[in-house]
């Protein structure tokens, strides 16, 4: 599928509100618009969107209470000398189903609405994963032009020094040191565009674009402080709100009426009739019949169990994943304040490097600084302007990766 054939509807998306948006992928996409594009796209939620269609109809399957059945027999006599012809009706209905019906439609319609919360969760995580896929598209694009205009540079003085070395006006050592810096730079520059040209490929897959479409991705956004009142009230309130916690509610809620269904089974009739006869003598007869179980060496008891250990299982998974989820949140905190405080020190850093980098290069014509020395400061700059490119991705990467672990937009994460 190519870019112009995408959904690009928001109007459909059922993610935290989104203001209104116009998203044209031929005029630029930002982060956000991927992940829209993302939920309304994604091959892996158009087949989950179809298996959530199962649970419904499971659930309107429970609700149709069950046919009446009706018995009929006709026995006639081979000359009507021997008698009349005798005949039987007996209408029947299944009591067992009767009685468990309310407990089924209500598991039913706790599944499906397990079916749809799970559903919602794995929307919410394909968007947030296609923002992510942007933004270090993004983030290494531009890191790349930084390197590119450092590389171009290197370049042009390798070229010289190594033109200069022909002429003996520059050392050995001096071209050999200006070679190598271009090199260092020329591997960095590389690996850049490979990771972005590797987010690329997975966002394309994500989203199901051919693989050699290629979005116009544009940066609209701008990191905010996080506001750690906001983070407090989201996680105590993750119990009703995220809905990957809210289908497990669900499900319990589910496994809880399959147990009382299983209770109910208990019951000894399960099939009641009503009997209308007529023999060969012509006797008319009415009857009433019951199948009835003898609770004497199962009464239901195993299916019992089963159900309530299920139910204690779901229990036990509920905690496990809001123990997780209150882990999580403290994870995503600590990874966002250190990147934060790397960037800062590499925003603080880098200047330095790069006016000493731009002071080595006289001071080694001078003879005051050897090629070592010289290379030192050189790759140095070069590895630092690299790094602070990196730590700012991973900083904008855990802003996103807390706000998933929330269920919350930015606006609602992050400090006015």
């Amino acid at each position: 599928m190519s870019a112009s054939q995408l959904s690009v509807d928001a109007a459909k998306v059922r993610l935290a509100p989104l203001p209104p948006r116009r998203i044209d992928p031929a005029h630029g996409v930002d982060p956000v618009d991927v992940a829209v594009l993302a939920v309304l796209n994604s091959p892996d939620l158009v087949a989950k969107r179809a298996a959530s269609h199962v649970a419904a109809a499971q659930a309107f399957s429970a609700g149709l209470l069950p046919d009446p059945q009706v018995a009929l027999n006709i026995d006639a006599p081979d000359r009507p000398s021997m008698g009349a012809t005798a005949y039987g009706i007996a209408p029947s209905i299944d009591i067992s189903a009767l009685i468990t019906h309310s407990a089924a439609l209500a598991a039913a319609r706790a599944a499906e609405r397990q079916a749809n919360l799970d559903l919602l969760w794995s929307e919410w995580s394909t968007a947030q994963q296609a923002r992510q896929y942007a933004v270090t598209i993004l983030m290494n694009d531009e890191k790349a032009v930084v390197l590119a205009q450092i590389d171009a540079e290197l370049a042009d003085r390798a070229q010289k020094s190594g033109a200069a070395l022909v002429g003996h006006d520059v050392t050995g050592a001096v071209a050999a040191a200006d070679l190598a810096a271009k090199l260092d730079a020329d591997m960095q520059l590389a690996d850049t565009r490979v990771a972005a040209e590797k987010a690329r490929g997975q966002l394309n897959a994500l989203i199901g674009l051919a693989p050699t479409a290629r979005l116009e991705l544009v940066d609209r956004g701008e990191t905010r402080d996080p506001d750690p009142a906001a983070i407090r009230s989201a996680l105590a309130a993750a119990p009703r709100r995220r809905p990957d916690l809210l289908a497990l509610q669900a499900g319990y809620a589910s496994q809880n009426a399959n147990l009382r269904k299983a209770i109910l089974l208990q019951f000894p009739v399960s099939t009641l009739g009503y009997s209308r006869q007529n023999d060969n003598t012509n006797i008319h007869s009415n009857g009433a019949f019951a199948t009835v179980a003898l609770p004497i060496f199962n009464g239901n008891r195993g299916d019992i169990a089963i159900q309530r250990a299920t139910r204690e299982q779901l229990r036990q998974e509920y905690q496990a994943r809001l123990d997780q989820t209150v882990a999580d949140v403290a994870q995503a905190q600590a990874d966002l304040a250190a990147e934060q405080a790397e960037v800062e020190r590499f925003e603080a850093d880098v200047p330095k490097l790069e006016a000493q980098a731009r002071l080595a290069r006289p001071a080694l014509a001078r003879g005051d600084l050897d090629s070592a020395a010289y290379l030192a400061i050189d790759e140095a700059a070069l590895r630092n302007v690299a790094a602070l490119w990196d730590t700012r991705l991973a900083r904008r990467l855990a802003d996103i990766g807390l706000e998933t672990e929330l269920f919350l937009p930015p606006a609602e994460v992050s400090r006015p």
